[in-house]
């Protein structure tokens, strides 16, 4: 379901997922098919955005795209994974960039997971059914 305002948590036992993109249909497009397999998102559009967010919203994983407009996804990444309240918090970059260096690049930058949009439903349900089954162990 989405998550209005932030810090409305249906469920601690769901997986919250916090998308960061500039794209405003790609940003709807992952977050109605992160609810159709039955987790919480928010959406924001910037990196100075997630960076106030992220500790309200408490995500377990954020899907954040390289390009954003006020920094890129590898400096967001690296400030989100300098703050303790995140320390469990998976990151997944999600880009239009395919090469091995971008992946490389993601990394090296502290993500978990690189993903070339447009990502597929399949992938999405992939990472997040590991990532729920983690959550309530």
């Amino acid at each position: 379901m989405t998550t209005e305002g932030l810090g409305l948590i249906s469920d601690t036992n769901t997986l919250r997922a916090m998308i960061v993109e500039d794209n405003i249909a790609l940003a709807e497009t992952l977050g109605w098919m992160i609810e159709a397999l039955g987790y919480d998102y928010a959406i924001v559009n910037t990196g100075t955005q997630a960076l106030a967010d992220a500790a309200i919203f408490r995500p377990h994983v954020m899907m954040i795209d390289i390009g954003l407009p006020d920094m890129t996804g590898y400096d967001l990444c690296k400030r989100l994974r300098a703050d303790p309240s995140l320390a469990e918090t998976v990151f997944v970059a999600q880009t239009g960039w395919d090469e091995h260096s971008h992946g490389t690049q993601s990394r090296d930058a502290g993500f978990h997971h690189h993903l070339t949009k447009p990502v597929s439903i399949e992938k999405l349900e992939n990472l997040l059914k590991d990532l729920q089954a983690d959550l309530v162990k």
